[in-house]
């Protein structure tokens, strides 16, 4: 859907026959807020129906704009500041769809000795036409309502519709179907009013089907004296004006109720020779068509008293200052009591937004107002000069304990009018740099350049002066050899420094291979950091020699026999010796002098110095002889030769039992020494010639096994 842009900027001055006492409370916004004034928020249904349940100021849907900020409308580029030079205005609604509305109330009572009352509306509206039905279309309405009688007034409510074809509006080159009108006023007459209580009303809404949206600047000047200016004789002048407020379609004055010869037609008429006190004069303004009421104002010459008033000529300032129309020094000297305007130009037609900053070269008016309402409009030339153009150049970063001189040609190389420098510690200049040729820490400074008519710029200059590398060096030591470039060497330094290994304290001969320094001495260490600062330490290295560690492999043995490696090498004196079953030297030997199993161990020796060597020693235990399972007879007979049957054991097999058995499984014999044989009886009786049969089992120490055997033995004479 096409979003529509609905702006109106509404201004309302409170016309009445006689000055009032007191102007409604905020009524212009001139107290930057809401005061008095009512908010609502609610929706247009898509039968073009509105409601507003929710009161109160919505931030985002009612919202206060200032002059100062000089504003312009983006589709009809108009200012937003209204031309009646108020110091705010309201926007009312947003560029949110959704078929929202808006709405603000204003109510206030007409005083009740005022016989003619009158609004004047100035307004620029601004929307888009989306080509819905005419209730369906993006809306603005202002209404003018009787509280009194409940009902609106006819006269001065009006509502724009978007529409292609209204009066005055032109399409805007930005955006699609985008309509604007620029500011126009509508009077309201409210004649036989007074002491009436009227609201105000102003309402914006999207359109009914939620896809274009509107909204409203809405501003109101606070002068609740006569509409027309310049109805004062004022001393030192020979004539008057008389000007009714701009922006009307007719003006006709009149001399006072004589309606019958026009004295002109322009929204101001000049009287000279001034008229006497008490002239009347009226004025009929007649709006745009279909746009507020015709109405007709009047006022009466009066005079007033002389009042002192002293405007400076000239203002001379720097650019970079600029120029306050509205400070005290430019009306010193004048009585109390006047009001000032501020203008652009000699017809006091365009009003300076923002009269405080004044930062272009050229011929400004104040209009200086007493309170019997004289106007004087006088001319003041503003010239302003151009500041030194200082051009700062940050010194080289540099690192500590190095200085920084900040005076140098080079850090403002390039200025332009920058002769008188003076060096800072802030931006306004308040605390004096004592030394800026030698400064000694990082930080922004500030240079102040002044040149030949007193105008002056103020540059920030950054110095960098950064920390050296914290290098930190714990003297290393090594057996053989040592490697400067663990980390140990360096523990506590800065991390992420970069490190380089020197013979010689200058950095000019390179230490080759750092990791494997062999010789004791002095040796240096460079470490750079990300900020390139360097530092050159010493490191003193001590290597020490590994102990003499010479093994004599031990000779074999058989076992049960054990082997001592206790003596496999010569001591030295100072050197510690230990010994273990890993070349890791993890796993401690018990009993190295009474080892009983063969295999490879080893021997530790540390020195003094902490430097120790891991040594293997080869341990040889022979097998012991086997046992002899091969006899099958023997001899009983009592001749002391083989009488005796007995499976001889070497000292590593250790016998269970040896028995003996008949042909029918029946034990006869039994031993577990094996020193005892079978002399071939049994129960005391000498067995017969025959076979036998035997079994053995017996524990091998060396394999660490059970051995297991059975055979026959035959009896023979």
């Amino acid at each position: 859907m096409i979003k529509s842009k609905f702006y109106i900027l509404i201004a309302f001055v409170l016309l009445t026959s006689v000055t009032l006492a007191q102007c409604p409370i905020n009524i212009g916004f001139d107290n930057g807020d809401f005061t008095n004034w009512s908010g609502y928020t609610g929706k247009i249904d898509r039968s073009g129906v509105l409601s507003f349940p929710n009161s109160g100021i919505v931030a985002g849907r009612h919202e206060i704009v200032f002059r100062k900020d000089n504003r312009f409308d983006p589709y009809g580029g108009f200012p937003v500041a209204s031309p009646n030079g108020s110091s705010a205005c309201v926007k009312l609604g947003n560029s949110n769809t959704g078929s929202e509305a808006e709405r603000l109330t204003y109510t206030f009572k007409v005083p009740d000795n005022v016989s003619e009352y009158s609004l004047i509306y100035y307004y620029a509206v601004v929307f888009q036409n989306p080509n819905h039905a005419s209730f369906q279309q993006p809306r603005f309405t202002a209404k003018v309502f009787d509280v009194d009688l409940n009902k609106y007034a006819d006269c001065g409510s009006f509502d724009f519709q978007a529409t292609s074809n209204l009066p005055g509006f032109k399409l805007s080159t930005v955006g699609r179907d985008v309509f604007y009108k620029p500011w126009s006023p509508v009077t309201i007459n409210l004649i036989n009013y007074a002491g009436k209580t009227i609201r105000l009303e102003f309402t914006t809404n999207d359109c009914a089907l939620g896809g274009h949206f509107g909204y409203a600047y809405i501003d109101i000047n606070q002068n609740c004296k006569s509409p027309i200016a310049g109805n004062v004789i004022c001393p030192d002048l020979n004539s008057i004006t008389l000007t009714a407020p701009s922006g009307f379609k007719e003006y006709y004055w009149y001399n006072g109720q004589d309606f019958s010869n026009i004295l002109s037609t322009n929204n101001s008429y000049s009287v000279s020779p001034k008229p006497p006190i008490g002239t009347k004069y009226s004025v009929r303004i007649v709006p745009f068509p279909g746009i507020g009421c015709e109405d007709t104002i009047s006022t009466t010459i009066k005079s007033a008293e002389k009042l002192a008033l002293h405007i400076v000529d000239s203002i001379s300032e720097c650019k970079n200052i600029g120029v306050d129309l509205t400070a005290p020094a430019v009306t010193l000297g004048t009585d109390s009591g006047f009001t000032y305007n501020y203008y652009t130009d000699s017809q006091t037609t365009n009003f300076i937004l923002d009269p405080k900053n004044i930062n272009k070269n050229g011929t400004y008016y104040i209009q200086a107002i007493t309170p019997g309402g004289c106007i004087y409009t006088t001319p003041v030339k503003v010239m302003l000069f151009d500041s030194p153009q200082l051009v700062i150049t940050n010194p080289a970063a540099v690192c500590k304990p190095a200085i920084v001189n900040i005076k140098a040609p080079a850090i403002t190389a390039g200025s332009i009018s920058a002769n008188n420098l003076t060096y800072w510690n802030d931006e306004s200049a308040t605390k004096i740099l004592l030394h800026p040729d030698s400064i000694k820490n990082s930080g922004t400074y500030y240079i102040k350049a002044i040149n030949g008519i007193k105008c002056s710029a103020i540059k920030p200059v950054t110095v960098l002066i950064n920390e050296l590398p914290l290098l930190i060096i714990n003297n290393p030591s090594g057996c053989n050899s040592v490697d400067l470039t663990l980390q140990s060497v360096t523990n506590g330094s800065d991390q992420g420094l970069k490190l380089s290994y020197w013979m010689d304290d200058k950095a000019t001969i390179s230490l080759v291979n750092p990791q494997t320094v062999t010789k004791n001495g002095q040796y240096y260490i460079m470490a750079s950091n990300a900020a390139g600062c360097v530092v050159t330490v010493p490191v003193s290295v001590n290597v020490y020699s590994y102990p003499k560690l010479a093994i004599t492999n031990p000779p074999p043995v058989t076992f049960p026999d054990t082997v001592d490696i206790t003596h496999s090498y010569i001591v030295e004196n100072g050197t510690v010796y230990s010994y273990y079953r890993d070349s890791l030297a993890t796993i401690e030997l018990k009993n190295p002098d009474k080892i009983k199993n063969r295999g490879t161990y080893y021997i530790k020796a540390v020195n003094g110095n902490s430097c120790s060597l891991i040594a293997p020693v080869k341990v040889t235990i022979n097998k012991p002889p086997d046992v002899d399972f091969n006899i099958n007879v023997f001899t009983p007979n009592g001749d002391g030769k083989n009488d005796v049957f007995a499976i001889k054991t070497p000292i590593a097999m250790h016998l269970k039992y040896l028995r003996i058995f008949n042909s029918y499984g029946k034990l006869l014999f039994e031993t577990q020494d094996s020193n005892k044989g079978w002399d071939g009886t049994s129960g005391g009786k000498k067995l017969p010639v025959g076979t036998y049969y035997w079994i053995f089992e017996g524990y091998d120490t060396y394999a660490k096994q059970i051995v297991k055997k059975a055979g026959s033995i035959s009896i023979v004479l």
